[in-house]
């Protein structure tokens, strides 16, 4: 019994020899040079990584501050153009397509921003884009035409 035993020892320890030959161990590359280099680099740019930092997050705020002066002024030109539009005054194709573009940018804030207060040009944009349809279908654009001398 002890012979057979050794032998399954003797078998086992082989097979452990070819699967270990069989297995590859990749080798583990250190680079002490790129490792201290990173260190020192840090230590001596510390500082200007700092300002690099804030520099970054005051970068980030005053664009978030002018996407908001950018909705509020397009927000203005439509209220103005809402206004206008009440008082009888009619506009070209132009002017429309332009209040167009301001109402397209104060939306993608507003859909950007969902905290952002919106409730003050809903009505404004919904009376632009009706007179902008109805003077699509009539072709009634205020236009301009020259006297000839």
């Amino acid at each position: 019994m002890e012979q057979f035993s050794s032998i399954i020892q003797a078998g086992a320890v082989g097979l452990l020899i070819i699967f270990a030959g069989m297995i590859k161990i990749p080798p583990i590359q250190l680079n002490f040079w790129g490792w201290l280099g990173k260190i020192v680099g840090r230590s001596i740019n510390g500082e200007v990584l700092e300002r690099v930092n804030k520099l970054t997050a005051d970068f980030e705020e005053l664009k978030e501050r002018e996407e908001l002066n950018e909705a509020k002024r397009a927000r203005q030109h439509v209220l103005r153009f809402n206004d206008e539009i009440l008082c009888n005054q009619r506009h070209t194709k132009e002017h429309f397509d332009e209040i167009l573009e301001d109402i397209d940018i104060y939306e993608k804030y507003c859909n950007q921003h969902e905290d952002y207060e919106n409730n003050r040009a809903e009505l404004a944009i919904s009376t632009i884009e009706e007179v902008y349809k109805e003077c699509l279908q009539t072709h009634d654009f205020l236009t301009q035409t020259r006297k000839k001398d």
